[in-house]
């Protein structure tokens, strides 16, 4: 006769104190020892994790109430072991998966803990007596506690999830069925304040922005060589002392006593390192370079007190490497220092993350993904032509199986990321950082002052810490260099992070098409490579991601430069150009977007309407009210939007108002400056553009119209 578990195969037989808490067929094999058994007290997670940059999540049974201990921890294991039936996610329209990502297993049971902590202030014992009513209040609680609409739904999502897999054990608690999942969660979800997704996330500021990407880029292209080199000589010195630490010879004793005579004699700073905050001796550095053992160095040390006087007269451990890097057209240092380059190798690889995550439109798991050589240089096709660099690495918020499960180890993107050069330059010093195959962000190698427990790259976490420490030493450089305009001030919306880089990129690109002097090239590559990504041979597939963010945010743009000129038009301020009146219609009938979240559907449609779009191009001073067949700055008519960093004079999709007539003047008087004091031709080219500058100008002025006059 069949048993009940035979006949259900979603129901899970009881565990014994020995069952592993991961099954076999779930394990990732580079964490397999790590797996704990039901009966221990502490549950790693990581054998259900494979994401490189994904937080290692342990379950800490002591932190969960006594009396609901057992039974949390039955409906736990379930969970992990189990999945849900596939009529219980139809009847809900796909709002949950049949299983979890181990990253999102560990924020569960957090939440199933916490909601045990409730139950035993209410002297509840036992999920058998929470039932629909009491989760009723707990609702309400979580409704009032001031979490944002997102964390509530999240966490009752999590106590929905709880309910169904207690359902599917082979004990189950008969905990009640929660009252949202039954009837709707409007009444227990606070109103939204604001957009959510990553279009609600704040870009950084141009002012933080700018500077920022110019010292990742110069780290990257004018000091890693000076920075590699010192780090090689580095470990060379340290090595040299860790093999003769013990071994005490004649010649290093020598080698010693010679290097240190000036020292000794007070005619020579005192080598010197850091421990803990104050100045010490720099005994490894002194080993290394001497040849001479631990027990030598010491014994002269002690004799003639030099601990003490590298504290009165500390000095520099310079490296015998040549200096090639320059800032400003001048060298960046005198010479490298031993103490310093662990420091500046782990700034070096902060920077190159930085040049990633900005310039390729990733997302910061995908940047910490990737791996020694998946940016391979192009080959040559049939006619000789050399392509893009692509970078083929992984993905891994989307990463699902056949089920719709996800997959912690990602898939490969079917559409490659276009690399440009900023960013293969990047690629290349980590490369030459890392062994081949290894992933470019490893925490062991990356990990240079303290090499840690654990696999993968370097968390989310250490990178946002990474950056604001990046940011004060490039501030400190920069004040040391004589460079105070290019400090990298505070973003106004708070701490860099790393999840703004993308959503920057696509705001500077839809914003900002000429930017600021030091972004505008790697704005317009981006665009470049946008287009080639879209219109090249990847087809429709590639219109997500970085596109649709950049389509969202481009959406936003010029629906409030619909709003400005309708709000300038409407207070007496005068339109021109061939397109003025259409401009204002297209005006009239633009929605706004204030506190709403655009979503990727509607903005490609939005952007799709020909001839109603406004774009703002500030370079040019105009606006430009884009219709395809009217466009100078393509003649294909395939693109949806227009190409505003090769706007063309005379194109008849131009607007432009009283503040752009202004602002050209300004402009036309600042090249007659700059003309004076620019040999030719150049000066010639300047007063060229400033007559051209004041003749649209004039050309507004004559041929403006107001609101009176569309009235009349």
């Amino acid at each position: 006769m069949s048993t009940a578990l035979e006949l259900d195969p979603y129901r899970l037989p009881l565990p014994n104190p020995t069952t592993a808490v991961v099954p076999a067929h779930l394990v990732v094999a580079q964490h397999a020892h790590l797996n704990a058994r039901y009966a221990d007290q502490v549950w790693p997670l990581a054998p259900l994790i494979e994401n490189p940059s994904a937080r290692r999540y342990s379950i800490y049974w002591q932190n969960c109430p006594a009396s609901l201990r057992e039974e949390i921890r039955l409906v736990a294991w379930t969970m992990i072991n189990g999945q849900l039936r596939p009529t219980f996610l139809k009847e809900r329209s796909g709002r949950l998966r049949a299983r979890l990502a181990g990253e999102s297993t560990g924020d569960t049971l957090g939440l199933w803990m916490a909601l045990g902590t409730w139950l035993e202030t209410r002297d509840i014992h036992t999920l058998a007596a929470c039932d629909s009513g009491v989760l009723h209040e707990y609702g309400l609680r979580l409704r009032d506690s001031g979490n944002s609409r997102d964390r509530v739904q999240k966490i009752l999502g999590g106590l929905t999830r709880l309910w169904a897999f207690d359902q599917l054990s082979a004990r189950p608690t008969g905990i009640g069925r929660p009252p949202w999942d039954a009837l709707g969660a409007d009444d227990y979800l606070p109103q939204a304040s604001s957009a959510a997704g990553e279009n609600s996330r704040e870009p950084l500021a141009e002012q933080t922005m700018g500077p920022l990407l110019v010292w990742a880029m110069r780290m990257i292209d004018d000091l890693a060589d000076d920075i590699l080199a010192a780090w090689a000589e580095t470990n060379r010195i340290s090595d040299i002392a860790e093999r003769n630490r013990n071994t005490a010879t004649a010649s290093g004793k020598a080698a010693l006593d010679d290097y240190l005579a000036a020292v000794i004699t007070g005619q020579a700073p005192v080598p010197a390192s850091s421990t803990q905050g104050k100045p010490a001796f720099a005994r490894t550095y002194v080993m290394g370079l001497t040849g001479a053992a631990g027990g030598q160095v010491d014994r002269l040390n002690k004799r003639h007190r030099l601990t003490q006087a590298a504290a009165e007269r500390p000095g520099p451990c310079p490296l015998d490497v040549p200096v090639t890097g320059l800032i400003a057209g001048a060298p960046w240092r005198e010479a490298l220092d031993f103490n310093e380059t662990p420091t500046l190798m782990r700034h070096l690889g902060t920077a190159a993350f930085i040049v990633c995550a900005f310039l390729t439109g990733m997302r910061p798991e995908e940047s910490l993904g990737m791996r020694s050589g998946c940016c391979p240089d192009p080959e040559p096709d049939d006619e000789g032509k050399i392509g893009r660099h692509l970078i083929r690495s992984y993905e891994y918020k989307s990463a699902t199986d056949y089920d719709g499960n996800h997959l912690s180890a990602g898939i490969e993107r079917d559409v490659p990321w276009v690399a440009i050069t900023p960013v293969v330059n990047a690629i290349r010093v980590l490369e030459r950082i890392v062994p081949a195959g290894r992933l470019l962000f490893d925490q062991r190698i990356h990990d240079i002052r303290a090499s840690r427990a654990g696999t993968g790259s370097l968390k989310l976490s250490a990178m946002r810490k990474r950056i604001e420490d990046f940011v004060s030493w490039v501030n400190t450089e920069a004040a040391a260099q004589g460079l105070p305009h290019e400090v990298v001030p505070p973003d106004p919306h708070g701490k860099i992070g790393t999840s703004r880089f993308r959503r920057s990129l696509a705001w500077h690109i839809a914003r900002r098409p000429g930017g600021l002097v030091a972004l505008a090239i790697q704005y317009g590559h981006m665009r470049t490579a946008l287009d080639t990504e879209v219109s090249g041979g990847y087809g429709s597939r590639s219109r997500n991601g970085i596109h649709d963010l950049v389509n969202m945010e481009t959406v936003l743009a010029t629906a409030e430069t619909a709003a400005d000129l309708r709000e300038q038009f409407d207070s007496g301020g005068g339109i021109s150009g061939p397109a003025a009146r259409q401009a204002l219609h297209a005006a009239l009938h633009t929605p706004l977007f204030e506190g709403q979240e655009v979503k990727a559907d509607y903005a490609r449609k939005y952007l799709a309407r020909d001839g109603s779009v406004l774009y703002d191009n500030p370079q040019a001073l105009l606006i430009c009210r884009f219709k395809r067949d009217r466009a100078l700055c393509q003649r294909d008519g395939i693109k949806d939007t227009p190409t505003l960093d090769g706007c063309v004079r005379g194109c008849g999709n131009i607007v432009r108002t009283d503040a752009h007539a202004a602002a050209l003047r300004i402009r036309a008087d600042i090249h007659d400056k700059r003309a004076v004091h620019t040999p030719e031709p150049v000066s010639a080219r300047l007063r060229a553009k400033a007559d051209q500058d004041r003749a649209d100008a004039d050309a507004h002025d004559q041929t403006r119209i107001t609101r009176q006059e569309a009235a009349a």
